[in-house]
């Protein structure tokens, strides 16, 4: 049996909402920061410039952040499912098929968890940031913990490590499916894990990209949007 042997339009259109709502969440927040990858480089856990004023822009962008995650829940699940119909009932009794669910599963809803947090506490904080000194003051404090541990913790590290056992996995088992398919998905899933090693080991996303290593993960993480429009149009022929 082959995982993609009919048509499944709406798990393809799934998958291209997760790539579609993730290009716009991220150019809504990179609108409150007025687009300074630098600042956030050096600084992950920098308050906006303007503050107040894009409290309500980065609430709706984390929003949608959330609403992006969520979507790609069902496409682990029907490849969970094609998967472990597909293999042979010794890699099946294995558990591999599970643990790569886990991963997709897992770097879904941890994503979301941070998109939550930042769509509920950010706002606040950006408004608490415009009051009194000593109001003022904590806010930032507290912005700059939340923004960190979501950056640098939950996105940059552990979210990103689950999504490499996904992608990694996924890519090594349809190979036979598709050679090219197979390992840009595995290249991906490098790109994922070494984006999670470099941010938990430095404290900081490899996001500036004046860094050629920093450029090399960056352009390997971006390959899982080319991965998944592909994913989309094979869901979407069934083959």
């Amino acid at each position: 049996m082959r995982v993609f042997s009919e048509r499944q339009p709406s798990v393809a259109l799934a998958a291209l909402a997760f790539v579609v709502l993730d290009v716009v969440a991220s150019l809504m927040v990179a609108a409150a920061y007025d687009f300074d990858a630098v600042a956030l480089s050096t600084n992950p856990g920098a308050i906006p410039v303007r503050g107040a004023d894009v409290a309500n822009l980065l609430r709706w962008g984390a929003v949608v952040d959330m609403l992006g995650y969520l979507a790609l829940a069902p496409v682990v699940l029907y490849l969970h499912g094609r998967l472990s119909a597909a293999l042979s009932d010794g890699v099946r009794a294995s558990g591999l098929v599970s643990l790569l669910t886990f991963g997709g599963l897992g770097f879904v809803f941890v994503g979301s968890i941070g998109a939550v947090l930042v769509a509920s506490v950010g706002p606040p904080l950006l408004d608490g940031s415009a009051a009194g000194p000593e109001t003022a003051a904590a806010a930032r404090v507290a912005y700059t913990a939340l923004a960190t541990g979501v950056l640098v913790g939950l996105w940059g590290t552990l979210e990103l490590l689950l999504l490499a056992v996904w992608l990694i996995g996924v890519g090594l088992l349809v190979r036979g499916e598709g050679r090219a398919f197979g390992w840009l998905a595995v290249v991906a899933g490098v790109g994922a894990l070494s984006y999670s090693a470099r941010t938990g080991l430095s404290g900081h996303p490899p996001v500036d990209v004046t860094a050629p290593l920093n450029l090399l993960i960056m352009s390997a993480v971006g390959l899982l949007f080319a991965w998944l429009v592909w994913l989309a149009v094979r869901l979407w022929k069934g083959r």
